[in-house]
């Protein structure tokens, strides 16, 4: 068993990128479609008096190959499908021709992400999957074509990009995953007609651009690719035109898998393509030596740990820098006794961490403006040691970072469950919170108020005191909208001071707000 071209690979130690197809959806999933099969299943459904069959038969003797075909295929089903929902003869789970009308879904590809979104894992395979994402970690980009899933649940904190969204942001250039056609979280960005790929064409450039800028310090590796699909060729050619290198030195930094059943060996040929681009292609149906392989790349943190610290450190750059804020300095290790001059004037942090993070502790301000505000810089380890750190009978709003764990982001110790589950359990309901009762003198005053009208609302040109409107709306919450609370909470957030935010009302309000319109959990 040769294994020449994964020997390069430790050799050089260069994180490549990695392109992922269909073919490895449906290695990992027993009911993945084909494209052949998905748009034969939806061309059953819409009930077309033509057979499937018949028509792609009369439109492969129009067009010179099956990607046309299918595409072309794709434009005539979209039109049929989208007209048997709308004429009610169809349903599709989770969207009504109302939503679709005013929201702009198309329900053709609503129901290819509806597929998508319900692949069924096989088994046995969670040992290879695993080595998968091991192997991935190493990646320098992940490009795939596919729409489903499975990648972006596995890579945790990866920077992802689907289509052309996001081309044009500041880029780390580590571990980012690029979904070129689509992903079933925007059923709209699904890539599967002719006019999409027409569409595709203009921002496929960009994506090649950025592919090829990195070819000479990362290797290429396709995996569940059969090289037919369209933007896999137009890179190729791409990389024909402007290949840095020899054709033996080409292919040596190109492989591509080739899924071969039942062959435990990794055969390894070197081959080409019309356009003259030189690979080396691994036969085989041994995946897993393949990902142990390309994992045993080691340049002392893998590419997704660079990532995390690139973007904190843009984020710090970019946003100080544009306040004219940026007085901080980033050094190295040295002693402070012989730092320079116009460095002892500036505001030094000094910090030990241990191989994973350096964090600030936050305040009870810094997690609540995290919680509601949306922007969530605040890693969820740092969110449930301050969680788990604060006394379990205080009002402290919980149910995002609770719902996180749940869903297996993060592995908690049995004594911090038991932590958590000691504060569920003193807040189990919107009635646990025991909110004090309104004077009866304010009562009709506060009942006609206007609590959409925040700015009005804690101007404080009235004889009631701000805690007491902040503790009547509190006590009656359900009587307003969900927006309308968390309008008078972001307004908070963002426009008052620290103590007043910390003040109990506040609290209060914070957690009414938790407890009646977000989810209630009642143990880990």
């Amino acid at each position: 068993m040769s294994n020449e071209f994964l020997n390069n690979l430790q050799k050089n130690n260069e994180f490549p990128i990695i392109f992922i197809g269909s073919g490895i959806t449906q290695r990992y999933f027993k009911n993945a479609p084909t494209w052949d099969s998905l748009l034969r299943q939806i061309w059953d459904e819409s009930k077309t008096d033509q057979s499937y069959f018949s028509r792609y038969n009369q439109l492969s003797k129009k067009y010179q190959n099956a990607f046309q075909t299918y595409t072309h295929l794709a434009d005539e089903l979209e039109q049929k499908y989208d007209q048997a929902f709308f004429d009610e003869e169809l349903k599709i789970d989770g969207l009504t021709p109302e939503e679709a009308h005013y929201n702009g879904v198309s329900p053709f590809r609503k129901r290819i992400a509806s597929i998508f979104s319900n692949l069924e894992p096989r088994d046995g395979v969670h040992a290879e999957v695993t080595l998968l994402f091991d192997m991935l970690k190493k990646a320098r980009l992940v490009v795939t074509t596919n729409y489903d899933p499975f990648i972006e649940k596995n890579l945790k904190n990866t920077n992802i990009k689907v289509g052309n969204k996001g081309l044009f942001e500041p880029s780390d250039s580590l571990n980012e995953l690029y979904k070129i056609h689509g992903s079933v979280e925007d059923a709209n960005s699904i890539i599967i007609t002719s006019k999409d790929y027409e569409k595709l064409q203009r921002t496929s450039a960009i994506v090649n651009a950025k592919i090829l800028s990195q070819l000479t310090i990362s290797p290429i590796i396709f995996l569940g690719y059969s090289l037919t699909d369209q933007n896999i060729q137009t890179l190729l050619k791409d990389l024909a035109s402007n290949m840095p290198f020899s054709i033996e030195k080409a292919a040596k930094r190109i492989g591509v898998v080739d899924y071969q059943k039942g062959n435990k060996n990794i055969e390894e040929t070197m081959a080409d393509t019309p356009y003259g681009v030189h690979y080396t292609k691994l036969s085989t149906d041994n995946f897993e030596q393949i990902y142990k392989g390309v994992s045993k790349i080691n340049q002392g943190i893998s590419p997704l740990e660079i990532s995390k610290y690139q973007s904190a450190f843009r984020k710090i750059i970019d946003t100080k820098g544009k306040q004219g804020k940026l007085k901080q300095v980033l050094t190295s290790f040295v002693d402070l006794n012989k730092l320079p001059d116009e460095l002892k004037s500036k505001n030094l942090v000094v910090a030990l961490g241990d191989s994973r993070f350096l964090y600030k502790y936050p305040t009870y301000v810094d997690y609540v403006k995290d919680y509601f505000l949306g922007k969530e810089e605040m890693p969820l380890e740092i969110a449930l040691r301050f969680i788990v750190k604060t006394a379990p009978k205080s009002t402290l709003p919980v149910s995002k970072y609770i719902l996180k764990v749940k869903n297996g982001e993060l592995t908690l110790k049995d004594k911090d469950k038991a932590k958590l589950n000691d504060r569920l359990s003193s807040f189990p309901s919107l009635e646990s919170l025991h909110l004090p009762n309104t004077p009866k003198k304010h009562r009709n005053s506060l009942r006609n108020m206007d609590f959409n009208n925040v700015q009005k609302i804690l101007s404080r040109n009235d004889n009631i005191k701000n805690y007491t409107k902040l503790n009547y709306f509190s006590s009656h919450i359900k009587d307003y909208s969900k927006e309308t609370a968390l309008n008078l909470i972001k307004f908070i957030l963002e426009n008052e001071i620290d103590s007043f935010i910390g003040d109990t009302a506040c609290r209060k309000l914070f957690m009414a707000y938790s407890l009646g319109y977000e989810p209630i959990v009642q143990k880990i």
